[in-house]
């Protein structure tokens, strides 16, 4: 599922770190197939950062755009934004990357960790590639029923970002772990959960830690996500001090972005 981080409301600690520029597209994580797509909430009914969208669908445009998605200081200057902007890359079709600008603090979230970044620089990349697009959501009663009509959402050139539904696990749950001496890091966490996930399951399963808000905003714990069988929420024994949260069912659901012109 594409996910966008949603924040309605932001905290600033006006403290800088380890000062570098990195640009988000470099050698090591593109090549000629490599697409890069710039999109606003179509959530945000005011459309005010609708002049950033922009694609990147050549080689030329790439290059024109790397130096123009240079972002600057790691910063724990926290500010974040409910509507900004997603800058995925893509291949494929598929998201291999991607980082959340907020505009109004000009900074950048990237694997969870904020940056400076000027988000003037992409209105200067929308003004020589621009996008239009609507996204679309289908939804399947079985993987059968969308493997019937999956190579024609692929071989519409007009779908820019296609995320297929996930028939691995029947669904999910959270877990929110205290941040103390125990579970000082997500690996400590993540350490933790799995032996004890092992043991209620023999398919596949996963442990994940995502950029949400609850997770950038309270850095007094570490919410982490368990998908897999129905079983592995129903048996699993935890800590008292951990919070259980609800069971969630898979929806088979593809998301897909469209370019409109």
């Amino acid at each position: 599922m594409i996910k966008q981080i949603a924040l309605g409301f932001f905290i600033a600690i006006s403290s800088f770190s380890t000062a570098q520029v990195t640009s988000m597209i470099n050698k090591e994580n593109t090549d000629s197939s490599t697409k890069v797509y710039g999109f606003s909430s179509l959530n945000d009914k005011t459309k005010a950062y609708e002049k950033y969208n922009f694609l990147l669908e050549n080689t030329a445009a790439v290059e024109f755009s790397k130096p123009l998605l240079e972002y600057g200081y790691q910063s724990s200057n926290m500010q974040a934004q409910e509507n900004g902007v997603m800058i995925y890359m893509v291949k494929d079709k598929k998201i291999v990357d991607q980082w959340f600008i907020n505009p109004t603090f000009y900074n950048v979230f990237h694997d969870g960790i904020a940056y400076s970044y000027d988000a003037d620089k992409l209105g200067v990349i929308a003004e020589k590639y621009p996008l239009l697009y609507k996204e679309d959501k289908r939804t399947f009663v079985s993987e059968k029923e969308y493997k019937k009509q999956r190579d024609n959402f692929f071989k519409d050139p007009y779908n820019l970002i296609i995320a297929e539904p996930d028939f691995t696990y029947q669904g999910y749950f959270d877990i929110q772990f205290p941040k103390n001496e125990q579970f000082k890091t997500v690996e400590d966490v993540q350490n933790y959960l799995k032996p004890i996930v092992e043991k209620l399951t023999k398919n596949k399963f996963d442990i994940s830690y995502g950029i949400t808000e609850k997770n950038i905003l309270d850095r007094n714990q570490f919410t982490l996500s368990v998908a897999g069988d129905e079983n592995i929420y129903k048996k699993i024994k935890l800590q008292p001090e951990l919070t259980k949260g609800e069971w969630i069912p898979t929806v088979y659901e593809v998301t897909i972005y469209r370019k409109m012109n």
